[in-house]
């Protein structure tokens, strides 16, 4: 007990903050390792590793002319991670903002009026599918979409199910590329969204790959129709959810965009 004693009280007083600031460190280091996960920043950081551990040995040894090489190339390894992780790094301080401010254009909506926005949606998206027609739809929340909208041609209507499936329905002058849904109102069509770079996503399709792209970049929940197989997917930041049903589909909308009524219980079948 006297050591156990004695031990304690060469604990320094504020023992705890360092205890906090090891906690802080892990885990911001694991939400930047699931950040980086499955994109292409995962090999480069590998790379970036195997490089820090070979300079660290260099540095121990007596190699004066790998020390020296190391030792110069080191300063300019700063630069060239800002310049190969620029996109990363744009995404991620895009999330870090947009989680300060609060609700967008859609939480500032009428309960009714979302829950009715997502049910010409989910209308569209059925007859789509029953006629194999491909679609893809951007719903914009926080961050805005100008540079996507700008790409496209501008369309200034209310959402409906019949607009969204006449724009899709080829041979229209429309059908090819995405539409961008601000609110209650359909902004644009034939917008071309990024393409997202992951490695191992599960997909193929330019759709699929459009709305993860544009997922990873901004807050939109993206909605998309295979033209193949006639099923429908939601992309929400960076991620891609597949083969929804109706129900599946509007249960993941009303959540994402807080959408609870009454006629957001009728959208889902119950009284």
């Amino acid at each position: 007990m006297p050591s156990l004693w004695a031990f304690w009280q060469r604990v320094p007083s504020d023992w705890w903050w360092d205890v906090l600031d090891i906690l802080v460190v892990a885990y911001l280091t694991y939400r930047a390792l699931l950040f980086f996960q499955g994109t292409r920043a995962q090999t480069l950081l590998k790379g970036l590793l195997v490089f820090l551990v070979l300079a660290g040995i260099v540095t121990v040894l007596p190699l004066r002319v790998s020390g020296l090489v190391v030792s110069r190339i080191v300063p300019l390894a700063f630069i060239a991670i800002v310049i190969i992780f620029h996109p990363e790094l744009r995404m991620g301080l895009e999330r870090l903002g947009r989680g300060a401010f609060l609700g967008g254009v859609y939480r500032s909506l009428e309960v009714e009026e979302t829950a009715h926005v997502i049910s010409e949606v989910v209308s569209a998206v059925e007859r789509l599918v029953a006629q194999h027609t491909g679609a893809l739809m951007a719903l914009q929340r926080d961050t805005g979409l100008a540079d996507v909208t700008r790409t496209g041609t501008p369309v200034a209507a209310r959402v409906s199910a019949e607009l969204l499936c006449t724009i899709f329905t080829p041979p229209g002058p429309l059908h090819d590329g995405g539409v961008v849904i601000n609110g209650n109102v359909i902004v644009a069509a034939s917008c071309a969204f990024p393409h997202s770079d992951k490695p191992n996503l599960p997909v193929t399709g330019m759709r699929h790959r459009a709305a993860v792209g544009l997922s990873e970049r901004t807050d939109a929940v993206c909605v998309v129709v295979s033209e193949e197989t006639a099923t429908v997917s939601l992309s929400v930041d960076g991620g891609l959810i597949r083969d929804l049903e109706r129900v599946e589909l509007t249960e993941h909308l009303l959540r994402l965009f807080e959408a609870r009524s009454t006629l957001a219980g009728q959208l889902l079948g119950r009284p």
